[in-house]
């Protein structure tokens, strides 16, 4: 199992990085690549049918679904606040806003639906960690040919916090579409950063001290992962501990089914 998920994930970054080849220039030569891990994913999808093929489907609306829906709106509003987006130009929006959309496709399909899917039948920590890490690692080929350790493991390490996030939102809400959204939103500040802007950030940020460098993602890691344990909680039934429910009985919080 574990020989079939990393070889579907080679086989991912082999089209990520080779299929956008097929299209003249490179204006849309991105955009064609996750097009391409898009219906490859579908495909995969349809034909393993794991358990979160179900999620492919509207969220369950009710009080989880409000919670989650306000996890989300506040983490897209700290990854892209302070932003500035007045310089887009009309074009660069409509590429853009394609380019982002079938980003979050392609990725949340895959690494939610097919890598977290089959992981699952060893359970939810497996399947949340496991495809995580995955999701993680799968963004180390923006290094190939110019490979950088700290910054790659700072992207890797990001990656799957934000894995764990969208893990949690799709487990909460019981749809994957909610992971889709988030990650578009979420990517929005790729409209204003240039390749040359990325290159330049890399640079300045290669010579750090090594305990420096080893704990520098973990504010980001807390920012996603805290939020994550409360809507892993709230989907398992909000369970207490024995003291804390005889508690919540005493007070009301709570009431007990008779009979």
């Amino acid at each position: 199992m574990w020989v079939g998920l990393i070889g579907l994930s080679l086989l991912s970054i082999v089209i990520l990085n080779f299929s956008g080849d097929a299209v003249p220039g490179d204006r849309f030569d991105g955009t064609v690549s996750y097009f391409v891990l898009a219906l490859f994913s579908f495909a995969v999808i349809w034909w393993l049918r794991p358990a979160t093929f179900a999620y492919i489907a509207l969220p369950a609306f009710g009080w989880r679904f409000v919670i989650a829906f306000v996890f989300m709106v506040n983490l897209i509003v700290v990854q892209i606040q302070g932003e500035e987006f007045s310089g887009v130009t009309t074009e660069k929006w409509i590429r853009g806003v394609i380019f982002l959309i079938l980003v979050a496709v392609a990725e949340e399909i895959f690494s939610r639906g097919i890598v977290f899917g089959v992981l699952l039948r060893h359970g939810l920590t497996v399947a949340v960690i496991g495809s995580s890490l995955m999701f993680g690692l799968m963004h180390i080929n923006t290094y190939i040919g110019n490979f950088d350790a700290w910054p790659a493991y700072w992207h890797v390490m990001s990656a799957a916090s934000f894995g764990i996030f969208a893990c949690a939102l799709m487990v909460l809400t019981r749809s994957i579409w909610m992971p889709i959204v988030l990650h578009a939103f979420s990517n929005a500040g790729l409209l204003i950063t240039s390749a040359e802007d990325v290159q330049a950030e890399r640079d300045s940020n290669t010579s750090v001290e090594f305990f420096t460098g080893l704990l520098h993602p973990l504010p980001a890691f807390a920012t996603f992962v805290i939020p994550s344990l409360i809507m892993f909680w709230i989907a398992a039934g909000i369970p207490l501990h024995s003291r804390l429910r005889q508690l919540a009985i005493k007070w009301k919080l709570i009431e007990v089914n008779q009979g």
